[in-house]
């Protein structure tokens, strides 16, 4: 019998994302597979929707647009911060890094402008606004 993803199994998939230019941004190359329990891991909707129904050893290319993927720039996610808050070593236009959130979750952030005496600090995801590509392979479902 070969199963299928759906609400509640367990699934094994092999991915590549990249961004709609071609970038690589993140693969399972390497690293081994990718698992996860369907409609149950945070992960964006329009991925959730394309591997729904897919049996092992299926493969699916999903271009998806920002709202289906990691979501649109959000203007009020940027944040204006106290420059002593930030260590000197992150005082610079597009450094990335992480900030401690509620319940020990962990914030991504960027850099966005450097003014006299505060920064600005972009929290929307690393990839809001943009048109991504997953290239998927299912590996193994189970129940």
């Amino acid at each position: 019998m070969n199963m299928r993803v759906e609400a509640g199994k367990l699934v094994c998939l092999d991915y590549a994302l990249s961004l709609a230019d071609g970038t690589l941004i993140d693969s399972t190359e390497g690293s081994g597979l990718w698992t996860y329990v369907h409609g149950h891991t945070r992960m964006p909707a329009g991925l959730v929707k394309g591997l729904e129904g897919l049996a092992v050893g299926e493969h699916v290319r999903l271009a998806l647009a920002p709202q289906e993927a990691f979501g649109p720039i959000d203007p009020g996610a940027f944040q204006e911060l106290a420059k002593a808050l930030v260590p000197p070593t992150a005082l610079r236009v597009g450094f990335s890094g992480e900030l401690p959130g509620p319940e020990g979750s962990i914030i991504p952030y960027r850099i966005h402008a450097i003014h006299e005496d505060t920064v600005i600090v972009d929290l929307n995801h690393p990839l809001a606004g943009q048109h991504v590509i997953f290239d998927v392979t299912i590996r193994h479902v189970q129940d």
